[in-house]
Protein backbone atom coordinates (compact mmCIF):
# COMPACT_ATOMS: atom_id res chain seq x y z
CA UNK A 1 0.00 0.00 0.00
CA UNK A 2 0.84 3.65 -0.71
CA UNK A 3 1.95 6.14 1.78
CA UNK A 4 0.44 9.32 2.24
CA UNK A 5 1.90 12.01 1.02
CA UNK A 6 3.54 13.91 3.48
CA UNK A 7 2.35 17.33 4.76
CA UNK A 8 5.39 19.06 3.97
CA UNK A 9 5.63 22.22 6.44
CA UNK A 10 7.88 25.10 7.10
CA UNK A 11 8.50 26.76 10.60
CA UNK A 12 8.71 30.27 10.52
CA UNK A 13 9.35 31.54 14.42
CA UNK A 14 12.18 34.05 15.86
CA UNK A 15 12.13 31.86 19.12
CA UNK A 16 13.96 28.65 18.57
CA UNK A 17 12.75 27.02 21.65
CA UNK A 18 9.34 27.64 20.38
CA UNK A 19 10.27 26.07 16.85
CA UNK A 20 11.55 23.50 18.97
CA UNK A 21 8.23 22.91 20.93
CA UNK A 22 6.45 22.51 17.11
CA UNK A 23 8.97 19.94 16.18
CA UNK A 24 8.13 18.23 19.05
CA UNK A 25 4.24 18.49 18.63
CA UNK A 26 4.79 17.47 15.09
CA UNK A 27 6.52 14.45 15.65
CA UNK A 28 3.32 12.82 16.58
CA UNK A 29 2.10 13.03 13.22
CA UNK A 30 3.21 10.41 10.92
CA UNK A 31 2.25 12.21 7.25
CA UNK A 32 4.33 15.20 8.57
CA UNK A 33 7.77 16.30 7.54
CA UNK A 34 9.26 19.77 8.40
CA UNK A 35 11.37 21.18 5.32
CA UNK A 36 13.19 23.63 6.88
CA UNK A 37 12.77 25.96 10.00
CA UNK A 38 13.14 29.99 9.69
CA UNK A 39 14.10 32.97 12.36
CA UNK A 40 13.15 35.55 10.46
CA UNK A 41 10.68 37.13 7.69
CA UNK A 42 13.20 37.49 5.29
CA UNK A 43 14.55 34.08 5.62
CA UNK A 44 10.95 32.94 5.46
CA UNK A 45 10.22 34.12 2.10
CA UNK A 46 13.00 33.25 0.48
CA UNK A 47 12.86 29.16 1.99
CA UNK A 48 9.36 29.77 0.68
CA UNK A 49 10.68 30.43 -3.06
CA UNK A 50 12.66 28.12 -2.86
CA UNK A 51 11.28 24.81 -1.39
CA UNK A 52 7.44 25.50 -2.15
CA UNK A 53 6.22 23.77 1.37
CA UNK A 54 2.30 22.36 1.86
CA UNK A 55 1.46 25.71 4.43
CA UNK A 56 3.76 27.63 6.58
CA UNK A 57 3.14 27.35 11.13
CA UNK A 58 3.95 31.36 10.63
CA UNK A 59 4.49 33.21 14.21
CA UNK A 60 2.54 36.94 14.16
CA UNK A 61 5.25 38.31 16.97
CA UNK A 62 8.65 38.64 15.14
CA UNK A 63 10.94 41.60 14.69
CA UNK A 64 11.22 43.71 11.84
CA UNK A 65 9.10 41.89 9.60
CA UNK A 66 6.26 40.18 11.74
CA UNK A 67 4.39 37.30 10.55
CA UNK A 68 1.48 39.45 9.13
CA UNK A 69 3.90 41.21 6.85
CA UNK A 70 5.15 38.20 5.50
CA UNK A 71 1.55 36.37 4.65
CA UNK A 72 1.12 39.71 2.99
CA UNK A 73 4.14 39.56 1.00
CA UNK A 74 2.90 36.12 0.14
CA UNK A 75 0.15 37.42 -1.61
CA UNK A 76 -2.15 33.89 -1.07
CA UNK A 77 0.41 31.92 -2.43
CA UNK A 78 1.34 29.62 0.61
CA UNK A 79 -1.37 28.33 3.10
CA UNK A 80 -0.66 29.75 6.29
CA UNK A 81 -1.09 28.23 10.23
CA UNK A 82 -0.40 31.33 12.29
CA UNK A 83 0.68 31.02 15.33
CA UNK A 84 0.29 33.41 18.67
CA UNK A 85 0.92 34.52 21.91
CA UNK A 86 -2.13 36.68 22.00
CA UNK A 87 -5.67 36.38 20.39
CA UNK A 88 -6.36 39.76 19.87
CA UNK A 89 -4.53 40.86 16.79
CA UNK A 90 -5.97 42.70 14.16
CA UNK A 91 -5.99 40.39 10.97
CA UNK A 92 -7.30 41.06 7.83
CA UNK A 93 -7.89 37.07 7.75
CA UNK A 94 -10.06 36.65 4.70
CA UNK A 95 -6.62 38.38 2.72
CA UNK A 96 -4.23 36.54 4.79
CA UNK A 97 -5.42 33.17 3.99
CA UNK A 98 -4.92 31.69 7.16
CA UNK A 99 -6.10 28.28 7.41
CA UNK A 100 -5.87 28.40 11.22
CA UNK A 101 -4.88 30.05 14.35
CA UNK A 102 -3.19 28.48 16.78
CA UNK A 103 -2.45 29.88 20.26
CA UNK A 104 0.88 29.48 22.56
CA UNK A 105 1.30 27.53 24.26
CA UNK A 106 0.20 25.02 21.71
CA UNK A 107 -2.22 22.41 22.74
CA UNK A 108 -1.99 18.99 20.85
CA UNK A 109 -4.99 18.72 20.15
CA UNK A 110 -5.94 21.95 18.25
CA UNK A 111 -2.74 21.54 16.08
CA UNK A 112 -3.89 18.55 15.01
CA UNK A 113 -7.03 19.84 14.18
CA UNK A 114 -4.92 22.67 12.53
CA UNK A 115 -3.28 20.00 10.19
CA UNK A 116 -6.94 18.05 9.30
CA UNK A 117 -7.90 21.29 7.92
CA UNK A 118 -4.36 21.73 5.93
CA UNK A 119 -4.77 17.61 4.71
CA UNK A 120 -8.92 18.76 3.57
CA UNK A 121 -7.49 21.86 1.74
CA UNK A 122 -4.68 19.72 -0.24
CA UNK A 123 -7.47 17.34 -1.23
CA UNK A 124 -10.18 19.84 -2.39
CA UNK A 125 -7.46 21.72 -4.19
CA UNK A 126 -10.27 24.66 -4.52
CA UNK A 127 -9.65 28.35 -5.72
CA UNK A 128 -12.28 28.99 -3.00
CA UNK A 129 -12.20 29.14 0.77
CA UNK A 130 -13.99 26.13 2.41
CA UNK A 131 -16.67 25.91 4.73
CA UNK A 132 -13.80 24.45 7.53
CA UNK A 133 -11.91 28.02 6.86
CA UNK A 134 -11.42 29.93 10.30
CA UNK A 135 -11.88 33.49 10.40
CA UNK A 136 -11.08 35.61 13.41
CA UNK A 137 -13.53 38.39 13.48
CA UNK A 138 -13.96 41.39 16.06
CA UNK A 139 -17.19 42.78 17.99
CA UNK A 140 -16.23 45.41 20.08
CA UNK A 141 -12.94 44.60 22.39
CA UNK A 142 -13.55 40.98 21.55
CA UNK A 143 -12.29 38.82 18.90
CA UNK A 144 -13.87 35.34 17.76
CA UNK A 145 -12.26 32.75 15.52
CA UNK A 146 -15.69 31.61 13.53
CA UNK A 147 -16.22 28.96 10.73
CA UNK A 148 -16.60 30.45 7.14
CA UNK A 149 -19.72 27.72 6.67
CA UNK A 150 -21.22 29.45 10.02
CA UNK A 151 -21.56 32.92 7.81
CA UNK A 152 -24.82 33.28 7.23
CA UNK A 153 -24.98 37.04 6.15
CA UNK A 154 -22.77 39.47 5.18
CA UNK A 155 -23.52 43.03 4.43
CA UNK A 156 -20.99 46.06 3.02
CA UNK A 157 -20.98 48.98 5.91
CA UNK A 158 -18.67 51.69 4.74
CA UNK A 159 -15.64 50.33 4.64
CA UNK A 160 -16.00 47.36 6.72
CA UNK A 161 -18.39 44.24 6.14
CA UNK A 162 -20.99 43.12 9.08
CA UNK A 163 -21.09 39.16 9.33
CA UNK A 164 -23.94 37.82 11.07
CA UNK A 165 -22.99 34.51 12.28
CA UNK A 166 -24.76 32.15 15.11
CA UNK A 167 -22.17 33.51 17.49
CA UNK A 168 -23.39 37.33 16.70
CA UNK A 169 -22.66 40.05 14.57
CA UNK A 170 -18.82 40.79 14.24
CA UNK A 171 -17.51 43.50 11.76
CA UNK A 172 -14.24 43.09 8.81
CA UNK A 173 -12.14 45.79 7.26
CA UNK A 174 -12.60 45.12 3.72
CA UNK A 175 -15.38 44.67 0.85
CA UNK A 176 -17.81 42.90 -0.97
CA UNK A 177 -15.89 42.80 -4.20
CA UNK A 178 -12.58 41.93 -2.57
CA UNK A 179 -14.34 39.07 -0.69
CA UNK A 180 -16.52 37.50 -3.31
CA UNK A 181 -14.00 35.73 -5.47
CA UNK A 182 -12.80 34.36 -2.67
CA UNK A 183 -16.10 32.87 -1.77
CA UNK A 184 -17.77 29.17 -3.29
CA UNK A 185 -20.65 30.27 -5.82
CA UNK A 186 -21.92 27.21 -5.39
CA UNK A 187 -22.84 28.05 -1.63
CA UNK A 188 -22.58 32.11 -1.43
CA UNK A 189 -24.58 34.61 -3.55
CA UNK A 190 -24.81 38.68 -3.54
CA UNK A 191 -28.86 39.57 -3.27
CA UNK A 192 -28.05 42.94 -4.01
CA UNK A 193 -25.34 45.85 -3.92
CA UNK A 194 -24.41 45.63 -0.31
CA UNK A 195 -25.59 42.16 0.64
CA UNK A 196 -24.53 38.44 0.15
CA UNK A 197 -26.13 35.46 1.69
CA UNK A 198 -24.72 31.63 2.18
CA UNK A 199 -27.68 29.91 0.11
CA UNK A 200 -28.54 27.44 2.17
CA UNK A 201 -29.35 30.09 5.23
CA UNK A 202 -32.58 31.04 3.09
CA UNK A 203 -35.43 29.35 4.58
CA UNK A 204 -37.98 31.37 1.89
CA UNK A 205 -38.33 33.13 -1.04
CA UNK A 206 -40.88 35.78 -1.84
CA UNK A 207 -41.85 38.34 -4.32
CA UNK A 208 -41.39 41.87 -3.26
CA UNK A 209 -45.32 43.72 -3.12
CA UNK A 210 -44.04 46.42 -5.67
CA UNK A 211 -44.39 45.06 -9.22
CA UNK A 212 -41.29 44.14 -10.62
CA UNK A 213 -39.50 44.85 -7.77
CA UNK A 214 -38.00 41.01 -7.44
CA UNK A 215 -38.14 38.88 -4.61
CA UNK A 216 -37.47 39.17 -0.58
CA UNK A 217 -35.90 36.20 1.24
CA UNK A 218 -36.12 35.53 4.78
CA UNK A 219 -33.17 33.69 6.44
CA UNK A 220 -33.56 30.98 8.89
CA UNK A 221 -33.00 33.59 11.60
CA UNK A 222 -36.19 34.93 10.35
CA UNK A 223 -34.74 37.87 9.05
CA UNK A 224 -35.97 39.36 5.72
CA UNK A 225 -33.76 40.88 2.98
CA UNK A 226 -34.59 42.41 -0.32
CA UNK A 227 -33.11 40.76 -3.93
CA UNK A 228 -32.91 43.09 -6.28
CA UNK A 229 -34.42 42.56 -10.04
CA UNK A 230 -31.11 40.80 -11.40
CA UNK A 231 -30.13 38.92 -8.24
CA UNK A 232 -33.96 37.99 -8.27
CA UNK A 233 -33.71 35.78 -11.77
CA UNK A 234 -30.62 34.51 -10.49
CA UNK A 235 -32.18 32.98 -7.42
CA UNK A 236 -35.46 32.02 -9.34
CA UNK A 237 -33.14 29.85 -12.15
CA UNK A 238 -31.16 28.30 -8.96
CA UNK A 239 -34.25 27.32 -6.96
CA UNK A 240 -36.29 26.35 -10.08
CA UNK A 241 -38.62 28.79 -8.40
CA UNK A 242 -41.61 30.45 -10.35
CA UNK A 243 -44.66 32.85 -8.73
Amino acid sequence: MLSPKPLRLLLVDDERLARAELRRLLAAHADVEVVAEASDGAQALALQAQLRPDALLLDVQMPEQDGLAVARALNAEARIIFCTAHASFAVEAFDLNALDYLVKPIAAERLAQALQRLRDELQRCSPYLSDEHRVLLRRGEQMALIRLGDIALIESRDNYLELRTPQGVFLLLGSLTRLLPRLDPQRYQQINRQALVRLDAIARLQPRREPGGGLQVQLHSGEWLNVSRRQSQLLRQRFSWSE
